[in-house]
């Protein structure tokens, strides 16, 4: 869906906002005397981390982006303002393939698109075959592209709605930055293995 390229440079400054004031931690308290040598506890040792990676697929690289977008949506879903903002997704096939893609809509695009589509679905949904209703009903029918641009002044709401959830919510910003890791580590795989599109 492209959310989170909508997103990384304007929560990347929300980022930069929280480390910027996670250093007043460092600074130095004005009472303790310099001379003093400071005593360190074992709960202000650093703690050892030890980091595994190791080589992932394209399947499971997907099926963790997947899972997480879920959570995104589902965190989203809990808190955006209204409910035409909720985020649903299917799994779909396009016409003539056996191919299942997971594609996620709002609530406002969902119904905007059974709206504009009603009435060619109506003439498709005819008993009997009349070559002549079926190709009207078809005429009728606007792509997702044609929706998405009269759904347009939505979309924008649907981004600033986001943003402002990511800037009140750490867990939200922390699962969309995750996701948007992902996905460009899912990106500069594919581009290592099968070259740029572009």
């Amino acid at each position: 869906m492209g959310l989170t390229k909508m997103f990384r440079g304007r929560i990347f400054i929300h980022l930069l906002i929280l480390s910027a004031s996670a250093c007043l931690y460092g600074q130095e308290d004005e009472n303790t005397d310099p001379d003093q040598e400071p005593q360190v506890t074992a709960s202000q040792r650093p703690i050892e981390e030890i980091l595994v990676t190791g080589e992932r697929t394209f399947i499971s690289l997907r099926n963790e982006i997947r899972r997480e977008e879920g959570n995104l949506y589902r965190m989203f879903n809990d808190l955006n303002s209204h409910d035409r903002f909720d985020i649903k997704c299917k799994g779909e096939s396009r016409l003539g393939s056996a191919i299942i893609t997971v594609n996620c809509y709002p609530r406002f695009f969902t119904d905007l698109r059974r709206t504009e589509n009603s009435t060619g679905l109506s003439q498709l949904r005819q008993d009997g075959v009349d070559s002549a209703l079926f190709a009207l009903g078809v005429s009728q029918l606007k792509t997702d592209r044609e929706i998405r641009e009269l759904a347009a002044g939505d979309y924008q709401t649907l981004s600033e709605e986001m943003l402002r959830i990511a800037s009140e919510n750490p867990e939200y910003l922390r699962i969309l930055m995750k996701v948007a890791d992902l996905k460009a580590d899912y990106q500069a795989a594919h581009e290592e293995r099968f070259g740029s599109d572009n």
